[in-house]
């Protein structure tokens, strides 16, 4: 599934928990009346590895939608939207993202999500290399099987090797980056994963 790129509406008000059941909580809007749209990208993502209750359990490829709002009143203050949409591959002998299950075979599933972040930041930078508007492109993390299949933390895992920050490419001075609400769905035919900032439930075993 590609991620569409489009600009959202911006309402006041908190967030919706009732529509985080199926991680599309950041399709509702918490940002102030009057904050300017100051960053609209998306971009692709390759080999991310992707944390499990008990270790990496999958590498992930998908398409990311970044929107960050600057605050009309007080200019030093940002909110942040993330959008995922893509496809995750596991491995046989790989730990399941919930029960921490060896794996029996390769297998490849579906996944969507993201994050609501407020931070400040002195502020924007004007890099050529990284337009504020449209598609910059596609990141390599890095990540490898190997690594996924070293079981669970603390076995040596490294985890994406070349991870790309949008925050730092785009601010300087950032602090107090909070992610205010966060979750992902997983699916792999009739089974499905969520894991949010409230707890996790379910499972993915092949």
């Amino acid at each position: 599934m590609v991620l569409l790129f489009a600009a959202s509406l911006v309402f006041a008000g908190s967030v919706d928990d009732s529509a985080m059941q199926d991680a599309h909580f950041t399709n509702n809007g918490w940002v102030p009346q009057g904050s300017k749209l100051v960053l609209n990208i998306v971009h692709k993502v390759t080999n991310d590895e992707d944390s499990g209750i008990f270790g990496y359990w999958a590498l992930d490829s998908y398409n990311r939608h970044i929107q960050v709002w600057q605050d009309h009143i007080e200019p030093t203050m940002f909110y942040a939207v993330a959008r995922y949409d893509g496809r995750w591959q596991t491995f046989a002998g790989a730990l399941s993202p919930g029960a921490g299950v060896p794996q029996s075979i390769d297998a490849f599933g579906t996944f969507h999500g993201g994050y609501l972040a407020t931070f400040t930041a002195t502020e924007m930078i004007s890099d050529p290399d990284y337009k504020q508007f449209g598609n910059i492109g596609t990141f390599d993390y890095g990540g490898t099987e190997d690594d996924v299949l070293l079981g669970n933390y603390g076995a040596g895992q490294t985890g994406p090797a070349t991870p790309w920050n949008w925050l730092d490419a785009y601010f300087i001075g950032s602090s107090g980056f909070t992610q205010t609400r966060w979750g992902w769905t997983y699916n792999y035919r009739s089974q499905t994963w969520n894991n949010f900032d409230y707890g996790t439930t379910g499972d993915i075993v092949v």
